[in-house]
Formats: C-alpha cells, structure tokens, sequence
C-alpha cells in the first residue's frame, strides 16, 4: 500500500515538473518577445533538470501549431548617428519642428523628438517659437 501510494507520489511530481518546465519555457519565449527585461531568477530555486513528458490524461490532442520564425532584432543607429543626422539637419540656422527634422532626416518623429528634447538639455539646441535650432556657441573664456 506504501508502496503504490509513493509511486502514484513520485509520478505526481514528475508530472508537475514537466508542466513547470513548460511553463519556464513559455516565459522565457514571452520575456524574449515583450521587453529587453532580463529574465528573472526566482531565489532559493534550483534550475529544474530534464525530465520526461508527462504521460497525456485526455484522449484527444490538437494540433501542435508550427513553430513562428524567430521575432525580428530591430536594426539599430551606429551610436551618435541619430544625433548627427538631427544636428545636420537643424544646420541651416532655421528652426524646424520634430515632425520637419524627422522629414528631412527620414528618422521616426518620435525618435527626433526625443533626441531634440536630450539636445535642449544639453544646451546644443534651443526651443524656438515653434519647433528648435541650433543654440548660439557660447564666448570661449
């Protein structure tokens, strides 16, 4: 009686230990897609180790679904470039909108616009009536 009640036991557990191992997976897949957050460690948990399958409870199965090709890195600027291109633009001494800068550059706007507001804190654009421009270099001293 001991006996078939820890083998029912340890069959239990190896069952939920597959279904946790896919669970991990699926995450990860999800972490993977969503954000650039690192995956997070659970303290104290050990990395679960490779176990068989969990023997399937229902008579039916659907359709494993083909797998997705893997999710597209989004191309980045070299650094500085985003900068550089937004500084040529604003080049000609007249103020010009996020949305003109973007135009000009072929930039996102919001990509200009944030790279304008970073420039206006700096001090290397200034707000204009409407829209930035170059801000005036200031006397050597």
């Amino acid at each position: 009686m001991i006996d078939r009640l820890r083998e029912q036991i340890q069959e239990r557990l190896d069952q939920l230990a597959g279904e946790a191992d896919r669970l991990r997976k699926a995450l990860a897949a999800l972490d993977l897609r969503s954000s650039k957050a690192p995956a997070r460690k659970q303290p104290g948990r050990k990395p679960a180790q490779p176990t068989k399958p969990a023997p399937s409870t229902t008579k039916h199965t659907t359709p494993r679904r083909a797998s997705q090709p893997a999710a597209r890195t989004p191309r980045r600027t070299a650094p500085g470039a985003t900068k550089a291109s937004v500084l040529a633009a604003l080049a000609g001494g007249d103020a010009m909108t996020a949305g003109q800068v973007a135009d000009k550059t072929g930039l996102a706007r919001p990509t200009v616009s944030t790279t304008l507001s970073k420039l206006a804190k700096a001090g290397e654009v200034q707000k204009a009536e409407r829209g930035y421009r170059i801000a005036p270099a200031s006397p050597a001293k």
